[in-house]
């Protein structure tokens, strides 16, 4: 008689689970998709930074060194910020820094508004504000940005570890990914109107200004508070559910998974290569193949959609085929296609030819690569606990900040002793990375499902 009604309690609690699981599932779908919609807003500033601070630093004769200091300080202020962040968000929860992040983008924000010249009189004394002035502004306002974003990031790459196990890590890594390139794609589209509106110069065309820049980070600054009230009153603190898996996988997996430590040194060597890699690209193709900017921007025009639209999908495949067959692909298609781009100008003499063969490369490298990337923060979630996915988290985004600082110092000098260098020295690294995820990294994920079985 005992036994009849401990079964039936025990298929009550099965049901009432089953009951629950949707809920469950809905809740965490709802709160990643209010996550992703702070990101899209707090990131409207991303993709501009990258094609117009060279051209408005140019304004001010900045130096081509100020130039490359100024994409490498926000990176170094990233590496800065993760590890201290990552382990606060493990005692003190995600929520908060999600927010001060976002705070931290609105201020970096208005500060840009200010990187120009200008006068204004006080108390009858005039203060002018000149070059230098503006050149400084642009450092502080990208010191800013990158402690900003890093904390911002790490915070909702966190927020969505923690919520992912319900709705699929690879999918929901996928939609966070997104966000951030669609809210540059976004923030793009934006600059484009304001441009023509009060860009053009009837001697010179389109141009720049400042009064451009100042209404562009206006409009970006009102998206970042926008995103800091969203985060404030709609992202809720998802800690608590790390504590409850933390709970129930005590008895598998008690520490951050040494693994983690592998995968950190893949990921700096194949992002201080293919991030180093990206100053020189438009600059080797408009010295070797066109100067036509239309023409290229058409060329990486599919591979931004698909960067703004396609990881959420794309990242399902890391959920069922696993993690490591995205990262290989991504990591080789990578490489291979940084070995075609010395070579496009030999094989194909038409330029219109040239420029196709290069917007096919880069689509299916992006394609590669938005698999890839979903993949692999899937697997850092799969390899660091409840209590220590902040830390965890805030390792393997160092990583990524350290190849980024160090990156396009050394392609730099390589560029320098030969053109094609670059290109070549990403193929090798690149495809390296991809022979030592193959042969030395393990998947967690498989692991735990084997010692779990062994357990049984």
């Amino acid at each position: 008689m005992q036994q009849t009604i401990e079964s039936a309690q025990d298929g009550l609690t099965t049901v009432q689970e089953a009951v629950k699981a949707p809920v469950h599932l809905l809740e965490a779908r709802r709160n990643l998709h209010r996550l992703q919609t702070v990101i899209r807003f707090a990131s409207l500033a991303t993709s501009a930074l990258v094609v117009a601070l060279p051209i408005y630093s140019s304004n001010f004769n900045a130096s081509g060194l100020e130039k490359g200091l100024l994409f490498a300080i926000p990176a170094f202020m990233m590496a800065i910020a993760r590890p201290i962040i990552g382990r606060s968000m493990d005692l003190y929860g995600r929520r908060f820094f999600l927010c001060l992040g976002v705070g931290i983008l609105l201020l970096a924000m208005v500060l840009f508004i200010f990187a120009r010249e200008f006068s204004f009189g006080l108390g009858g004394i005039t203060i002018q504000a000149d070059a230098s002035f503006a050149v400084t502004m642009l450092f502080i306002a990208r010191t800013v940005q990158g402690f900003g974003l890093g904390t911002m990031l790490l915070s909702s790459y966190t927020i969505t570890a923690d919520l992912a196990r319900q709705s699929g890590r690879g999918s929901s890594f996928g939609y966070t990914e997104e966000a951030q390139y669609r809210g540059g794609l976004y923030g793009g589209l934006i600059a484009v109107p304001i441009l023509l509106l009060f860009g053009f110069d009837p001697t010179h065309g389109l141009r720049l200004n400042q009064t451009v820049w100042s209404v562009i980070f206006v409009v970006y600054a009102l998206g970042a508070l926008l995103a800091l009230v969203l985060a404030v009153r709609t992202v809720p603190e998802t800690r608590k559910y790390a504590l409850i898996e933390a709970e129930r996988e005590e008895a598998i997996q008690q520490k951050i998974d040494p693994q983690l430590y592998v995968l950190m040194a893949i990921v700096m060597l194949t992002t201080a290569s293919s991030y180093g890699l990206a100053p020189f690209i438009l600059t080797f193709i408009q010295d070797h193949l066109t100067q036509n900017l239309l023409l290229i921007a058409m060329a990486y025009i599919p591979a931004a959609l698909i960067w703004a639209f396609l990881p959420s999908r794309l990242g399902q495949v890391a959920d069922r085929v696993g993690r490591k067959p995205p990262m290989v692909v991504g990591l080789t298609m990578s490489g291979l296609f940084s070995l075609t781009i010395p070579f496009l100008s030999m094989v194909f003499p038409s330029v219109n030819m040239a420029i196709f063969a290069l917007m096919l490369f880069a689509t299916l490298e992006a394609a590669c690569y938005a698999a890839a990337v979903p993949a692999e923060q899937a697997m850092v979630a799969d390899m660091t606990g409840g209590k220590q996915r902040g830390i965890g988290f805030g390792l393997y985004t160092l990583a990524q900040s350290m190849g980024q600082v160090f990156g396009p110092l050394l392609m730099g000098v390589l560029y320098d002793w030969d053109r094609a260098g670059p290109f070549l020295a990403n193929a090798v690294i690149l495809i390296i990375g991809s022979l030592l995820v193959v042969s030395v990294l393990q998947d967690p994920a498989k692991r735990r499902r084997s010692l779990v079985s062994i357990g049984k």
